[in-house]
């Protein structure tokens, strides 16, 4: 009687985990075969809560964080996209958006020196199914530097 109660105990919590995880977008299942369909069509505008990890004068650590609310848009009918933020790709600096399925990829050639290190490029991303925001910077000798992470919501409160 009691390994009865426990097995079933054991089943309700692993589906319960299940679904918290299809939920936050950990678990991708699929839903008879059917993709989710996004916007692809015309301008997608979120506002990011995000917490910002900036360096000091040197890349000693540890990074001051603050704590922003940023805005972001990708325009699909032009292939670009912007944030604003720290090492800000503006709404007049637009870097080259990539739709690879959920995610939403903006890239920008860059060349200025920071921190005494050399950035070759700008970088951030959009995870359409779980609302995850990334921002990088690519330095030299191939190394990469995350600046901001957070969680992003449509403005028109609808779904990505």
């Amino acid at each position: 009687m009691n390994k009865t109660i426990t097995a079933l105990l054991v089943l309700i919590v692993l589906a319960g985990l299940a679904v918290i995880a299809e939920m936050t977008g950990m678990l991708g299942l699929d839903r008879n075969g059917k993709k989710t369909a996004y916007q692809s069509k015309g301008k997608l505008e979120v506002v990011c809560d995000v917490e910002v990890s900036k360096p000091n004068d040197t890349l000693s650590q540890p990074f001051d964080t603050t704590h922003l609310t940023i805005p972001a848009q990708f325009d699909f009918d032009e292939n670009t996209g912007w944030y604003m933020g720290e090492y800000a790709m503006s709404m007049n600096r637009k870097g080259t958006l990539q739709v690879q399925d959920d995610l939403l990829k903006v890239s920008r050639p860059a060349l200025f020196k920071r921190h005494g290190l050399t950035i070759t490029g700008e970088h951030f991303t959009l995870n359409r199914r779980n609302g995850e925001f990334k921002q990088w910077l690519d330095l030299g000798d191939n190394k990469r530097l995350d600046l901001i992470t957070g969680r992003c919501k449509r403005t028109t409160n609808a779904p990505f």
